[in-house]
């Protein structure tokens, strides 16, 4: 094609030098040619473009094409490798059904002889069960009667046992311990008011000298009542003394703390198995009779606090029959605050001297003693809380201190005895103690 064209240009170009008419015409012609000639150009560089392309994708689709003949070369190898192992399965799976239906006529017959050994064993087992259902029974029995056993031995060993958990000593120590607490703090509480007697307070200093008279004795509400305390204090203090000792024994003493109302009653009892019985049933018995009988009692949050407030109200009213300055309800309000965790102190100590005496010691009999207002002093059983010597026959006003005595029952060759003994003297106060001091004639 472009061999033509170019013999045109040449034959056009012969034209032109020919003649200048067909000038302008053949410029437009050969002008029109060169366009003509450029467009053939680009469409044969785009003809070798694609040709380009196209090679290309030949070589890229030839590769393409023997990756995929690889590929189906080993696919095939594949199959072909598959189908004889299939056929090499297909075979062993025959033998193996063969062998399989060989074993399964062994194992029929295997099941069979176990069968008839699993009857045999369940026979066996039955009698068995039956055997240990009655071992049971008979182990039941044995363990049943073993426990009774048991339960009637502990309750011998309760009895038989004389072992005290506390010592003599160590019960002296709880009784000095609290006498200390009782001295100490009616010491504070009578230093801690002042005594006058006033003219408005006749009818509460009256009624006060009748609610103690019972508990502190004839005697020394009429000194209470008589006696100056202005300057010093000391025979309140002895009042003070003598009702919290007084209430101290009753708790270390009470068997059910008035609960059951049995007080008496159970004293009784315990005298006359005291009387029968050895000291170490006797003993046994009376802790725990006094363990459980106090049980339900000091099971009750507000035992302790009545207690307390019994005691508190006890102490101040024996201050206003003294003459205090203030009123029971001013002396009760600052007696609680000030005092209040001093006398439960005192509860608390007693409470344990309680247990202590009444539970925890079985070989012996403690008991806490005291001085009976109006009897006769007697230096063998107790003494002078002011360490005088010469105070025989003198009377007895009122107990500051407990003492302690032990009566254990001992036999003597076909007969038995109580041997007492006095570990510590209580220490009182006489009558003797108001002489010298200043007292005042109560008004009409």
């Amino acid at each position: 094609m472009l061999n033509s064209i170019r013999e045109r240009i040449r034959r056009l170009w012969h034209l032109i030098t020919n003649g200048n008419q067909e000038k302008l015409e053949l410029e437009d012609t050969i002008t029109d040619l060169k366009d003509r000639l450029r467009k053939s150009e680009n469409e044969n560089n785009t003809l070798n473009d694609d040709v380009r392309r196209l090679k290309a994708d030949n070589i890229q689709h030839s590769n393409t094409i023997k990756k995929t003949n690889e590929e189906n070369t080993k696919l095939k190898q594949a199959l072909k490798q598959e189908q004889d192992a299939k056929a090499g399965a297909h075979r062993s799976l025959e033998k193996e059904k063969k062998e399989g239906e060989k074993v399964r006529g062994a194992y029929q017959q295997e099941v069979g002889a176990l069968k008839q050994q699993l009857e045999a064993k369940k026979a066996e087992a039955t009698e068995v069960r039956g055997e240990l259902q009655r071992s049971q029974s008979k182990l039941a029995e044995v363990t049943t009667l073993l426990e009774t056993r048991s339960r009637e031995l502990k309750g011998a060993q309760v009895f038989l046992t004389t072992a005290d958990t506390v010592s003599g000593a160590e019960v002296i120590s709880l009784v000095d311990a609290l006498n200390a607490e009782i001295l100490q703090t009616c010491a504070f509480i009578s230093d801690s008011f002042d005594f006058a007697r006033k003219l408005e307070h006749a009818d509460e200093i009256k009624e006060g000298c009748t609610r103690i008279s019972d508990l502190m004795g004839i005697s020394m509400t009429h000194l209470l009542s008589t006696v100056q305390h202005t300057a010093d204090p000391l025979l309140v203090q002895i009042a003070l003394q003598g009702a919290a000792v007084e209430f101290s024994r009753w708790i270390i003493m009470t068997w059910d703390f008035d609960g059951l109302q049995a007080e008496q009653q159970l004293s009784e009892i315990y005298n006359d198995i005291r009387s029968t019985e050895t000291q170490a049933i006797s003993g046994r018995w009376r802790a725990l009779t006094r363990r459980h009988a106090q049980k339900l009692v000091l099971q009750q949050d507000d035992l302790h606090s009545t207690m307390v407030t019994h005691i508190s109200d006890t102490l101040i009213v024996i201050m206003v029959a003294a003459g205090c300055t203030k009123t029971y309800e001013d002396v009760y309000r600052e007696f609680t605050q000030k005092f209040g965790e001093r006398v439960s102190n005192i509860v608390k100590m007693a409470v344990r001297l309680n247990k202590v005496i009444g539970e925890e010691v079985t070989s012996a009999d403690l008991w806490p003693t005291h001085g009976t207002t109006g009897e006769k002093f007697d230096s063998e059983t107790m003494e002078d809380f002011e360490g005088q010597s010469d105070q025989a026959e003198k009377p007895v006003l009122c107990t500051t201190a407990l003492g302690l005595s032990r009566s254990e029952k001992v036999v003597l060759g076909d007969t038995t005895d109580f041997k007492f003994t006095v570990l510590k003297k209580p220490k009182v106060a006489l009558e003797s103690v108001a002489d010298g001091l200043e007292r005042e004639e109560v008004s009409p």
